[in-house]
């Protein structure tokens, strides 16, 4: 499997969002929250959304990746 629970990953691709009908820009951040390898390969991940509407700056919308939709981000 690419990733792990916990891991902080950055999509590589605009993705549909779960809130509403905005895209999820490639370059966003996230965390893994769950992995699933049945059927096939797919990953929970919530991403915080910079939004300047919002009062605290941002949003959080929880998807569903493929493996191919992010890069796990290089720990320091």
């Amino acid at each position: 499997m690419k990733a792990r629970v916990y891991d902080d990953v950055v999509l590589t691709v605009d993705v549909p969002g779960n809130s509403g009908d905005r895209i999820i820009p490639k370059g966003t951040r996230g965390a893994v929250i769950e992995a699933f390898n049945q059927p096939t390969e797919r990953y929970a991940v919530i991403v915080n959304i910079p939004d300047d509407s919002s009062l605290s700056g941002s949003r959080r919308d929880n998807v569903i990746l493929y493996p191919d939709q992010f890069d796990v981000a290089p720990t320091d």
